[in-house]
Order: C-alpha cells, then sequence, then structure tokens
C-alpha cells in the first residue's frame, strides 16, 4: 500500500518493523591542540528520517570537561559563525543557550538516548561536529545516530485507511 501521502504523524503510528533498514550516522574528533575542530558524517541523512538511537562517548587526558555540539549541514564548518548558523540536531539537548548546543564530553561510561523514535527532517544534510576549543592536552568524542528513512510502501495487510 502506497503511504507516500501519509502525514507524518500517522507514518509515525506505525509498528516499527514497517520502518525498514536502520544504519549508523556518526562523527568522531581525536585532538591535541587547544583549539576548535570539526568534523562532518561521510553518510547523508534521508531528507526526513527517524532517530531510534543517540550515542555519546568521550574521554580526555584530565577529569576536566570539554563541550561539542551537532549540528545539520552540507559542508565542514571552518568558523564558529558557520557552525552558530547550522540548525541543531536535537534541540533542548545540551547547555542552556542559542543552539547548536554544547554538551559535555561524556569521559566515564558514555551516554546512550535508546528508544527515541523521533523524527526529523534532515533536507539530505549531514551530521556535523564541533569539539573545543579544548581545556586538556587530549580529547576525543564519537558520536553516533541510529536511523531509518520514512516508509512509502507498507504491506497491504495493514489496512489502515
Amino acid at each position: 500500500m502506497n503511504i507516500s501521502q501519509w502525514p507524518l504523524g500517522k507514518i509515525m503510528q506505525l509498528p516499527d518493523h514497517c520502518f525498514g533498514r536502520r544504519y549508523l550516522i556518526s562523527c568522531s574528533l581525536s585532538v591535541k591542540e587547544v583549539v576548535i575542530h570539526w568534523d562532518i558524517s561521510e553518510l547523508a541523512f534521508p531528507e526526513v528520517c527517524v532517530v531510534w538511537e543517540l550515542v555519546l562517548q568521550g574521554t580526555s587526558s584530565t577529569p576536566t570537561l570539554d563541550i561539542f555540539r551537532l549540528a545539520l549541514g552540507d559542508q565542514l564548518p571552518t568558523t564558529v559563525a558557520m557552525m552558530d548558523g547550522l540548525e541543531p540536531v536535537f534541540n533542548g539537548l545540551g547547555l542552556t543557550g542559542p543552539g547548536p548546543r554544547g554538551i559535555w564530553v561524556p569521559t566515564a561510561n558514555g551516554v546512550a538516548f535508546t528508544k527515541l523514535r523521533m523524527p526529523l527532517r534532515t533536507a539530505g544534510r549531514r551530521l556535523v561536529l564541533e569539539l573545543g576549543p579544548g581545556q586538556v592536552e587530549r580529547v576525543s568524542v564519537i558520536c553516533g545516530l541510529v536511523v531509518s528513512a520514512i516508509p512509502k510502501d507498507i504491506p497491504s495487510c495493514f489496512n489502515l485507511d
């Protein structure tokens, strides 16, 4: 059954198995300098997707914590102003302030947000990660999002019309 014209809210009510293959979109940085660094994912998000999980892991050479930011972008930023102009992946995640908000590097056990099932309109952009400016000799961060595309067809046995 073709559901490509259904509203997103109705599609999100479908069972999980209707959303098809899930895959990882990730960025990672490992830096030694006390300057800002950026990374951009190799894979682009689907135009509209579902974020199922977010995993954050960091390491630091000292207990001092650093901050990173996540955004949607088409190219690797080269300035803080470019990053400031990008759309946050998660509104409200991180320190209070304008987006994309800063998130503490999770140095102990990392952070995993599972069972999110969050629709995200990305316009085919990629994940952008900003790290720094560093406060320590060495800091690393890995960010991964498990996503799937929005289904366009479902088996007719659902008969949901």
